[in-house]
């Protein structure tokens, strides 16, 4: 009989744990997991805790009572134990107020090969207090910034931004000087002269945040990577504690990492069926914008697609950036960042739909084993209007031709973001040779 019990004590407890993990249990099933690694929820830890305790007890129970008092011990046991071992296993959801708490945040997430990278703030949208501190850890090997700019001021030019000095925690808003911007470093070190480099893998950023308000978070490298922190009262009550934090922010970087709607890699491959002319199309990255009631986040796929392909002299081909907001370039030679993301030569060609267009390799006396396309990069968003400088944004180039005049095989790169892997390369075959097989 006792058997009995603590089977049904197990079963009703595992009934109520289930329907409220069932949604990220599904959502765990549901990911890439040879791309994105998986994690225990909260949830089912509990569970398992919840087992082992029952068990222990009902074992007890059988050991040292007899028959006669066997019957009132197992309905206390009923009515008591399952309060005492689900209370002190699900406290409440509402964190107590802790002076100064530090709270934890991730910032950016990708795939084992640095190809897929989530251009997010891991969760993007945190409730705090006054006085609290949030700590970021940088997971990428992408550049971001955390970056916080006061009302109304000027968003700045990640280059200028250098941090704030070695060992200090800025606060935000600053007390002394309310319109102080607070940021992560910005600095490229590809740009001569960089003394500030901005954050990758491993580095940490924290914040103070002194006084109540609702304060957005952006990166100054991505447009489309956004959050807000929250800052409530001291005494007032805060709706969710770290643990909710951590699985928001592993639930957003599985799907953004997994592209669950499979709309990025759809573009990839149809974008041969997308091609404005007769020639050869190489998707030079994808992505997608999604969004929270926080902010916005992006998958980029920074990789070339197809990053091989094989022609013949006399064939063009052609270079489209499927991403709406990340910049890459097509670069062969040996240029530096500097001078691959303007259009090398500087005269390029353009066709009549706003293409760029070069002749490889280049006629002296340009030097012959040099072309960039320069950044290619959608136009950024028009503002609202209405404003006196709300002027449209001009179109930007988002295509790249090459019409190759000599057989060999050119290897090329996006400066940007080849040390992600961002590279490919063209062989080209005598009109006569026959292709690879």
């Amino acid at each position: 009989m006792v058997g009995h019990v603590c089977d049904w004590l197990v079963s009703t407890k595992a009934k109520s744990n289930m329907q409220r993990s069932v949604l990220n249990r599904a959502a765990i099933e549901a990911a890439d997991t040879t791309e994105v690694s998986g994690r225990v929820t909260a949830d089912e830890v509990n569970l398992d805790r919840i087992h082992n305790r029952i068990r222990k007890v009902c074992a007890f129970v059988a050991a040292t009572l007899g028959p006669s008092s066997l019957r009132w011990m197992l309905l206390l046991t009923v009515l008591i134990v399952p309060q005492v071992l689900w209370g002190g296993a699900n406290p409440s959801a509402t964190p107590q107020p802790t002076p100064g708490q530090t709270w934890l945040a991730t910032v950016g997430a990708q795939s084992n090969d640095k190809g897929r990278q989530a251009l997010a703030f891991l969760p993007n949208e945190i409730w705090i207090h006054a006085g609290d501190f949030i700590k970021w850890t940088f997971d990428v090997d992408e550049v971001h910034t955390v970056t916080f700019i006061p009302d109304k001021d000027l968003r700045p030019s990640f280059q200028t931004i250098t941090g704030s000095p070695p060992g200090t925690v800025p606060k935000f808003p600053d007390p002394n000087d309310p319109m102080t911007i607070v940021s992560s470093p910005g600095q490229l070190l590809d740009i001569p002269g960089t003394m500030f480099p901005a954050f990758v893998k491993g580095d940490t950023f924290t914040v103070e945040f002194p006084t109540a308000g609702n304060f957005k978070q952006v990166c100054l490298f991505h447009q489309n990577m956004t959050g807000v922190v929250h800052v409530l009262p001291f005494d007032a009550p805060l709706p969710h504690n770290q643990d909710f934090y951590d699985r928001e922010a592993a639930d957003q970087r599985r799907d953004l990492l997994s592209d669950r709607d499979g709309r990025s890699v759809a573009a990839c491959g149809q974008c041969a069926a997308q091609d404005s002319l007769k020639a050869r199309v190489v998707t030079a990255g994808a992505g997608e914008i999604s969004a929270t009631a926080g902010g916005t986040q992006t998958l980029a796929v920074m990789r070339f697609q197809a990053d091989q392909i094989c022609i013949r002299v006399g064939d063009t081909v052609e270079w489209t950036n499927q991403n709406p907001v990340e910049p890459h370039t097509v670069t062969f030679g040996n240029l530096s960042f500097v001078q691959g993301v303007s259009p090398v030569p500087s005269d390029l060609l353009v066709d009549p739909d706003g293409a760029l267009h070069a002749f490889y390799p280049v006629p002296p006396p340009d030097n012959p084993d040099n072309v960039s396309s320069g950044i290619i990069v959608a136009a950024a968003q028009d503002p609202p209007g209405g404003g006196p400088n709300d002027f449209q944004t001009p179109l930007g180039p988002t295509r790249f031709r090459v019409t190759f005049q000599k057989a060999g095989t050119f290897p090329y790169r996006c400066v940007i973001h080849d040390d992600l892997g961002m590279k490919g390369t063209v062989i080209v075959l005598d009109t006569y040779t026959s292709p690879p097989q």
